[in-house]
């Protein structure tokens, strides 16, 4: 397609703010609509496979975002009692030679402040406090309402996040299940951690029921930390509930001594927790001229950490796609068309690893004698990708 086209893409997350990328390298016009009017990441972090950074590098802001991620030397699971690794592999020296990128944690916010550096750099419009209260079509063309104003574009892309309105006004209110795992998230200085366990990888301890995972961000300064535990009285799905540090500690009171270090350094009151649900692959993403993106179309839980990789993915995809078809609802065909069977196989494997990852006794035994092949396999489905080249 040589025309170029206005582009209504709403949500400035990840996903977004990489979508509005992607489309102006490719020529379009895309214009970003947040609903918040001050932007800001929660205290989470981000895993950037090498899937994730081939599309960023494709971006041209890697070296931007070199000041701010940690590269870790390896990814690890461990025994949550003993500390045994039950499978390891080499990220920092194989990662590149294997998949042809980098492995690199950083802090969510951080990788937001680079993208949106990115938007500035291109001049794309990110236009902040426009909540959507409605969707429709006029003269053929798609358009979203906000702030009593009517928005006519060629595309609208949803890119809102789990709670979507898009998704929402044009398929209703989904039925999510909680899945009765609870996430706990914290982000620990790490001149506050008097452990000498501490090792430069991306780290998971598996136990009965439970999980736990740390990684380094902000240059190596803050150890992120996420436990996932299963618990049946926690319904809430939002991400600011404060968690009770004695309740954490009591859930962990019998794993190794480093989660103990951990958790006894931690602030309470940068402690939080929320309810992990789950919401089946959607049938369909286009209506119309409209589409979604990332959590939007794809929610995922946290247990194959390709959450933003995905929506990364999606961006590049989206782009090529829309550039390679005169008629736009074909364009919107294609991009779903090469993402869906990839992103459901993402959500289809985090739902699955989230029973793998806290069996125990018999059944944890035999996982472990295949853990290094099963992670080897997973590594490989999602790492090799190239979203550049669809």
């Amino acid at each position: 397609m040589e025309k170029s086209l206005d582009v209504s893409i709403v949500g400035a997350g990840i996903g977004g703010l990489t979508a509005a990328l992607t489309l102006k390298k490719s020529g379009h016009n895309p214009t970003i609509y947040e609903k918040s009017k001050l932007l800001s990441e929660l205290g989470a972090g981000v895993q950037l496979s090498p899937n994730a950074n081939r599309v960023l590098k494709y971006l041209g802001i890697m070296e931007d975002l070199k000041k701010e991620i940690f590269e870790p030397e390896a990814f690890q699971f461990l025994n949550y009692r003993t500390g045994r690794v039950l499978a390891e592999h080499s990220l920092k020296k194989l990662s590149t030679q294997t998949y042809g990128f980098p492995n690199y944690d950083i802090h969510r916010a951080d990788l937001q402040k680079v993208l949106l550096s990115a938007i500035e750099k291109a001049e794309i419009k990110l236009l902040k406090g426009f909540e959507i209260t409605d969707v429709g079509k006029e003269k053929e063309k798609p358009y979203i309402k906000a702030n009593e104003k009517k928005i006519i574009s060629d595309v609208v892309i949803g890119a809102d996040g789990i709670h979507s309105v898009i998704r929402k006004k044009l398929w209703g209110k989904d039925q999510a299940r909680y899945t009765k795992n609870v996430a706990w998230r914290m982000l620990v200085p790490i001149e506050k951690i008097s452990s000498n366990f501490l090792k430069p990888n991306t780290t998971v301890w598996l136990g009965p029921k439970k999980h736990f995972v740390q990684y380094f961000v902000k240059g190596g300064s803050y150890l992120n930390c996420v436990c996932l535990v299963e618990q049946d009285d926690w319904m809430s799905e939002g991400w600011s509930e404060k968690g009770d540090i004695f309740e954490l500690k009591d859930l962990f009171s019998e794993w190794h001594p480093e989660i103990q270090e951990i958790i006894e350094s931690t602030d309470p009151d940068s402690l939080f927790k929320w309810g992990l649900h789950d919401r089946p692959p959607m049938k369909k993403w286009r209506r119309g001229k409209f589409s979604l993106l990332g959590d939007a179309a794809h929610p995922m839980l946290p247990f194959v950490a390709q959450g933003a990789a995905m929506a990364i993915e999606d961006g590049a995809v989206l782009a090529s796609s829309l550039s390679s078809f005169d008629n736009i609802e074909l364009g919107l065909d294609d991009y779903e068309n090469k993402r869906k069977p990839r992103t459901t196989k993402a959500q289809n494997t985090a739902s699955r690893n989230a029973t793998i990852f806290h069996l125990s006794d018999f059944f944890a035994f035999f996982r472990n004698l295949v853990m290094k092949f099963f992670i080897k396999k997973i590594m490989d489905d999602f790492y090799k990708y190239d979203a550049t080249s669809k």
